[in-house]
């Protein structure tokens, strides 16, 4: 679409969501954003008549090669803009692993990938973002103007205001990414090769997988341009069950030496993760006692993607026994977190990612003053994805567990899951007193705090039990292209 017709659809969208917000504003009345979708696990429900809908906001503009990024409006997804840039030979700097992710929830979400190493979270990437605030005044803010404004709405799930407009940092990319993988034993040892690993400028990707005591696969991914005689990329399934892809591998025991090669195509390796959500696929077999083979694989696989698979995990209201959980966690803490997380939910597998340490992606001011102490450590991404126990009780305490015991170590998770905290505890974790004061200066204190989110989504009723009906319903919501399934009430 011609730039000059994009920038006037944008400008009318956003002066339409400026009316709503003021409306709400001067009526003393609080709302919610609308998505129409997520990547969030919280069970979400929302009042007609108290949300404003951006669910249509989804325009991407030209890349500028010049300046290295390209302009998106919140809800475009990661498999759009990643297209988007490739046919220009550039990604974004992250690009989280699902496709549906949008860029407002990657901002807004504290979210990342194996090269957040070199770059951050993805809203360390994110140079400038137009917002419409709590009164319906429309700002920009980078790293010059109102920067501080740009630090704390990141990562705070869309309290600040509405995030209209972002602009993304890119850099080049090739056709195809060749993965080394190699077999570890202990987590200490795999700390040591990612740490090793980031000093090497011809490695642009750096994650791992716990599959169990003593089997973690390290895998470093480097940008070629060309695949080398005899090789070829994987293929549509083994990209697909890429969790067994590795597993395969390691049976071979490669070694640090001696390292396992794969070559993928760009995309693919970017949402390598996407179907079956990392290894959820391989829990819904177990969960619906249906034998996996390649014919039950073959025939699940265009209901495996990420967008159906959080679809149906809304719908079936199978998030009340699946842990699904990331957390930020220290070096120096991260082997005991992990040791904790394999003896208290055994059926798991982990995703490991190094990122950088906090003071350089701005968390110092937004955690309590522990934090301090750990400012200079690399962070690592701890995913944390298994089947709980089916007892609503049992479940609760779970939860509570992984989140308590992230806090003592120092470390914090990421707030897209579902969330246990008191209040109190949560404050222990987080900065009040910061947030609330950068609250008031930008005008959203009409907005529900991040805790009051999260309460409000943990005690709305839905997410109720209801697996077969639920994945019935989203295959049938599929077939008609219906992709909204977050419930809103009149």
């Amino acid at each position: 679409m011609n730039p000059a017709k994009l920038l006037e659809e944008h400008q009318a969208a956003v002066a339409q969501i400026q009316k709503q917000v003021k409306h709400f504003y001067d009526n003393k009345k609080p709302f919610r954003v609308y998505h129409g979708s997520t990547s969030s696990t919280r069970p979400l429900s929302f009042k007609a008549d108290a949300i404003v809908d951006t669910s249509a906001m989804d325009r991407i503009f030209p890349v500028n090669l010049e300046t290295m990024t390209v302009q998106a409006e919140p809800k475009v997804p990661m498999d759009a803009l990643a297209a988007h840039t490739l046919k220009h030979g550039v990604i974004p700097k992250i690009v989280m692993e699902f496709k549906g992710i949008t860029v407002g929830g990657g901002y807004s979400g504290f979210s990342g990938e194996s090269s957040m190493y070199r770059y951050g979270l993805f809203n360390n990437t994110i140079s400038e973002i137009e917002i419409v605030l709590g009164d319906g005044t429309l700002e920009t803010a980078n790293r010059e103007h109102n920067a501080d404004l740009l630090e704390h709405a990141a990562g705070s799930l869309g309290t600040f205001g509405l995030v209209t407009l972002l602009t993304i940092e890119l850099i080049p990319a090739t056709p195809y990414v060749r993965l080394d993988i190699q077999l570890v034993d202990d987590v200490a040892k795999a700390h040591d090769l990612f740490e090793e690993a980031t000093k090497d400028e011809s490695i642009h990707f750096i994650d791992g997988v716990y599959f169990r005591k003593g089997t973690i696969a390290v895998m470093f991914g480097r940008f070629v341009d060309v695949l080398p005689p005899g090789k070829s990329a994987l293929k549509k399934m083994e990209v697909h069950w890429f969790a067994d892809t590795i597993e395969d591998v390691l049976k071979k025991k490669p070694t640090p030496e001696k390292p396992a090669e794969l070559y993928m195509y760009t995309p693919d390796y970017l949402f390598r993760y996407d179907h079956g959500a990392f290894w959820g696929g391989k829990l819904a077999f177990k969960h619906f006692h249906v034998p996996e083979n390649a014919i039950t694989r073959r025939l699940a696989d265009p209901f495996l993607d990420s967008r159906t698979c959080y679809h149906a995990l809304h719908k079936s209201g199978l998030a009340n026994e699946y842990v699904v959980q990331d957390f930020g966690i220290p070096a120096s803490t991260v082997k005991e977190f992990i040791s904790f997380v394999n003896d208290t939910l055994p059926e798991l597998m982990i995703f490991l990612a190094p990122c950088k340490a906090p003071k350089e992606i701005g968390l110092t001011s937004r955690f309590n003053a522990r934090v301090d102490e750990v400012s200079d450590q690399r962070i690592f991404a701890v995913g944390v994805y298994g089947r709980g126990p089916r007892d609503p009780k049992a479940f609760y305490e779970l939860n509570r567990k992984l989140e308590l015991r992230s806090a003592e170590l120092m470390g914090a998770k990421l707030l897209y899951a579902r969330t246990y905290y008191t209040e109190d505890e949560f404050w222990l974790i987080y900065r009040k007193d910061v947030y609330d004061e950068m609250r008031k200066k930008y005008k959203a204190e009409t907005l529900p705090s991040v805790y009051d989110k999260l309460k409000a989504d943990m005690e709305t009723g839905a997410g109720k039990r209801r697996p077969v009906r639920g994945i019935l319903e989203t295959m049938w919501d599929k077939a008609v292209g219906n992709k909204a399934y977050i419930p809103v009430k009149k």
